[in-house]
């Protein structure tokens, strides 16, 4: 169990340097985009980026996700080849198929033949790129995985600059620097990994490509059901309620979305790990001492953040978003319980059980959807946030219940109810945002964290003043 926590300690830094880096050069981009898109180009750009996210998963069957942890159960030479070489095989094919009908609705939509043409080329690289990334993870190479995103992101960043600042290019500039960026990344991972040698056509097989989409498919509902849940809320908020309330919501969404991208990181090596658990034979009590203590470990966080969550109001959300605030407690729910969905989703993933995943994952998009529209005339604002909140606790209260049958996880429920309550308590601490309220805020957040994650704090200090 020392291997894993250890194993699961170092994917997490070595995948953590891989995604903060290119959201450190992503802030870079920014004023690139701004500076030389109009806002109808930037409005366009974003729309392709969320039509990306919808139209990805449908190509691709999720096929990298079940390539990923087929590759990570085999010690084979043979049986790695197959996996390799039958995802990719399909890719190719199914991008064949689809993207001309891609083209000609893009077509259909007014958007003129270059355009069209370019963003397929975009929807194919993202795609390929995708793929790739998950296969050497698969075959144990994530320091080289991280190092191909950071090769994306920074080829990213050159093109932009040459393409939209020096050449002119516009929004056409900006497409073309995305796709190079997958390409560069896509040919850095197949190098460093090596994975050609597990390609060969003569490797294809035809149950190995089934096996693969009897496990990728059902996350496929998953995703679109994600999708629908991300752009559900500020559909609602615009048709109810405007666009200037979409604002506030937007920036709301701001400091727990900090979280929801730290906590993904995380979330990247939990999925490895909770799969080599399972291999590994008896995973159940590593499940179980893992979840009490990441349970404590981000309650403390929670506690933290909303305690600092005035503060960094104060410094870094500017001009008349006040109404913002009071929607923070109720998303900070929404992002903690989100967590744990993450957690059982590694769990699910470890066993093949992604049809249950995809069940729960729509049931969620279903109430966040029915939530939001029953309650947004009645509280406004605050549907989307309960939506989302409760949508979220449904998920992992039924993932964590439908878990019991494959693997049985023991919980310290007074554990878990202390800390529930601390939150809570410290979510209406902020809500009320007066000076003792927010006094109680840093003493809960400095208590829980002293009482539950004193060992583990101190454990960092000593490695820290130690190297």
């Amino acid at each position: 169990m020392a291997d894993r926590n250890k194993e699961l300690a170092v994917n997490t830094v070595i995948l953590g340097i891989g995604q903060l880096v290119p959201k450190f050069l992503a802030i870079i981009l920014l004023p690139l985009l701004t500076a030389y898109l109009t806002k109808e180009e930037y409005g366009n750009y974003d729309l392709i980026l969320s039509f990306a996210s919808l139209l990805i998963p449908v190509v691709t069957l999720q096929i990298q996700q079940a390539v990923f942890r087929h590759l990570l159960a085999s010690s084979d030479f043979e049986d790695k080849s197959k996996y390799v070489t039958s995802s990719l095989l399909y890719l190719l094919v199914s991008s064949v198929v689809f993207y001309p009908v891609v083209f000609i609705i893009l077509l259909l939509l007014g958007i003129d033949c270059k355009s069209g043409l370019l963003i397929c080329l975009l929807f194919w690289g993202e795609a390929m790129y995708n793929l790739i990334g998950q296969i050497a993870r698969g075959l144990g190479y994530n320091a080289r995985y991280s190092a191909g995103v950071i090769v994306y992101s920074t080829a990213n960043l050159i093109c932009t600059a040459i393409l939209l600042v020096i050449f002119g290019f516009g929004l056409s500039g900006v497409i073309i620097s995305l796709t190079l960026g997958y390409v560069c990344a896509d040919i850095f991972m197949i190098i460093s990994s090596g994975m050609l040698k597990y390609f060969s056509i003569r490797k294809f097989d035809k149950n190995a490509l089934k096996e693969l989409l009897s496990f990728s498919v059902p996350i496929v509902p998953s995703s679109i059901a994600l999708w629908i849940v991300n752009l559900s809320d500020r559909l609602i908020i615009i048709y109810f309620m405007g666009a200037a309330a979409n604002g506030i919501y937007a920036v709301a969404n701001k400091i727990p979305g900090l979280y929801s991208t730290v906590y993904g990181i995380f979330n990247l090596a939990w999925t490895e790990t909770a799969s080599r658990v399972k291999d590994d034979g008896n995973p159940s009590n590593y499940y179980a001492k893992l979840f009490d203590g990441l349970f404590n470990f981000l309650i403390g966080v929670m506690l933290l953040m909303i305690a600092l969550t005035p503060l960094a109001f104060m410094i870094l959300v500017k001009g008349d978003y006040g109404h913002a605030m009071y929607q923070v407690p109720i998303l900070y729910f929404g992002v903690f319980f989100n967590s744990f969905v993450n957690f059982y989703s590694g769990i699910y993933i470890a066993f093949k059980r992604t049809k249950q995943m995809g069940y729960s994952s729509v049931m969620g998009a279903v109430l966040n959807a029915v939530i939001n529209i029953t309650l947004i005339s009645k509280i406004g604002l605050y549907a989307a946030s309960v939506s989302t909140a409760l949508s979220f606790m449904v998920i992992a209260l039924y993932r964590a219940y439908d878990l019991r049958n494959v693997v049985k996880i023991d919980y310290s429920f007074k554990n878990i109810a202390a800390g529930i309550f601390c939150f809570v308590l410290s979510g209406v601490c902020l809500y009320l945002n007066s000076i003792p309220a927010m006094i109680i805020c840093w003493v809960l957040a400095a208590a829980y964290n002293i009482l539950k994650n004193r060992t583990m704090m101190l454990a960092i200090i000593k490695k820290f003043i130690k190297k």
